[in-house]
């Protein structure tokens, strides 16, 4: 037997000391998650580590070399890693390294499908890679279709930087978090954030289509006009369920944008599930008013994050916890109903005509229309659609329907919805 997990994190390994941790790793087959986080490992170190872990590691997937020194250079080797023997590495952290455009560019060059692998959570916050690594990660981001997380925060992305990633969005289909903040954004980015959100707006989030389901845009300077074009592209977005707006610099003016596109968030459409609005010190108590009655119309949200920094806001925070309450139940309620009616369902829609021991009073003496009524008041909140009803009906009233679990009945009710109603628990449940 041997280690499945081995952590050494500031300890201080040199690039010495990574021949002797190879002569470990060499005999670790089961080995499938390294962290060397917080070290002094560079581009030398890194290549004594690589042939051991070629060698002796073929289960790893999750490799963390996050506030070392690799430089460009180690994430190179880091690359041609990738190629001969990191096929089944899933995850790759190396925020805080010192990586440059032209790191990035090597490491863009393998993500791409010929290579067969099967990276799906890169974090590079924390280095430099400016524009010119960002249009990289862009281009790489219309081939790759593994990549489903990226973390890209505090690289000097600046608006050039933005659009080049967010116009390689366009084709990517399987990413689904990125996070640029810190990246000194303005409107102008904002601008191509708007347009990939508008271009991907008959998409909803499901594994087979594309588009992001969270994005952090904090700590930039977006302002209230940035907020302005953010708003224009969330007003017909059918995907983005988590977005993360904490410190760009909004004020009551911005917020009417915000406000507007929860009211907008009607029930049965997909929209965001959470919002964080923290650090926004410019909002005032009429903000979070407007915020609080914009969410009566939202039937989706199911979380805000905001800082009410003035006098007598937990009269105006409870109206918004109240709605995220009834929110939630409506949540858990189109999780509910449709198993309801189709358990009740294939009671009170059987057919017993032809059996000889059927009772033709109570309940089945009724008329069929009228029992379909009784199932459809099971939904007391109206969370269904009527196509949605009468799906969950028909599947009753057919015996030959059979599913073998829960998420199966649940899609075959909920048809397109069903996607967005499993992300809608799934953040109840977090």
């Amino acid at each position: 037997m041997g280690l499945y997990a081995l952590e050494l994190c500031q300890l201080g390994l040199s690039d010495k000391k990574c021949a002797w941790l190879g002569s470990v790793l060499e005999t670790q087959p089961y080995l499938q998650l390294l962290s060397l986080r917080d070290n002094h490992i560079g581009h030398t170190g890194i290549r004594r580590l690589i042939s051991p872990l070629a060698r002796g590691c073929r289960k790893l997937s999750v490799l963390d070399l996050s506030g070392n020194m690799l430089q460009s250079q180690g994430v190179r080797i880091l690359a041609q890693f990738l190629v001969t023997s990191g096929q089944g590495l899933e995850t790759l952290d190396v925020s805080s390294n010192g990586v440059t455009a032209i790191g990035a560019r090597d490491l863009a060059n393998v993500l791409v499908p010929e290579f067969n692998l099967s990276l799906k959570h890169l974090n590079l916050n924390m280095n430099q890679l400016e524009g010119s690594g960002c249009e990289a990660m862009g281009r790489m981001l219309v081939q790759n279709q593994t990549l489903e997380v990226l973390t890209l925060s505090q690289n000097n992305m600046f608006d050039n930087g933005c659009q080049a990633l967010f116009f390689g969005l366009e084709s990517n289909t399987t990413l689904k978090s990125l996070d640029i903040s810190g990246n000194f954004i303005s409107h102008v980015g904002a601008r191509s954030i708007q347009t990939y959100l508008q271009s991907s707006s008959t998409h909803t989030p499901t594994d087979n289509q594309p588009g992001l389901q969270s994005l952090n845009v904090s700590a930039n300077s977006l302002g209230d006009e940035g907020i302005d074009v953010l708003c224009g592209g969330l007003s017909t977005n059918r995907h983005l369920i988590d977005l993360i707006a904490n410190n760009v610099d909004v004020t009551d003016n911005g917020m009417q944008h915000v406000c507007k596109v929860l009211k907008a968030g009607a029930v049965n459409t997909p929209s965001l599930l959470t919002l964080s609005l923290r650090h926004n010190y410019r909002l005032t108590r009429n903000s979070y008013a407007q915020l609080a009655e914009a969410s009566k119309a939202n039937h989706n949200i199911l979380r805000i994050a905001a800082d009410l920094q003035f006098e007598g806001w937990d009269e105006v925070w409870t109206k918004v916890e109240m709605i995220l309450i009834r929110n939630t139940v409506y949540a858990m309620e189109r999780y509910r109903v449709p198993l309801l009616m189709v358990a009740r369902g294939r009671i009170l829609l059987r057919d017993i005509t032809h059996s000889t021991s059927a009772n033709s009073t109570g309940i089945y003496s009724l008329p069929i229309e009228l029992r379909r009524m009784i199932l459809i008041a099971l939904d007391k909140h109206n969370v269904l659609t009527r196509t949605q009803h009468i799906s969950a009906l028909n599947i009753a009233c057919n015996p030959a329907n059979h599913f073998s679990t829960k998420q199966e009945l649940l899609a075959a009710v909920l048809a397109n919805d069903y996607a967005f109603v499993h992300e809608m628990i799934k953040t109840v449940h977090s």
